[in-house]
């Protein structure tokens, strides 16, 4: 099973898209997940009260064919 790992907010808007895009493949192994993460990180990202962000992986209940078999949830944590 694949672990939580979290990202300041403060590396999210000073990371160039490149080093941020190759942290998060290391934890998730997906560029499909990678890509969703990162569009979460851009909608919450600008709000200056966040201290974190938290990746939590979440298997699905039932898995279709070729379907990812985990997914990630994307909460901001406020400092």
């Amino acid at each position: 099973m694949k672990e939580i790992f979290t990202v300041s907010r403060a590396r999210v808007a000073s990371s160039d898209r490149d080093t941020l895009r190759r942290e998060i493949l290391s934890h998730t192994g997906s560029d499909n997940e990678v890509a969703s993460i990162l569009r979460s990180l851009e909608r919450l990202g600008s709000d200056r009260s966040i201290g974190y962000f938290e990746m939590t992986p979440v298997v699905p209940k039932r898995v279709a064919p070729g379907a990812p078999t985990t997914l990630w949830s994307v909460r901001a944590v406020r400092a």
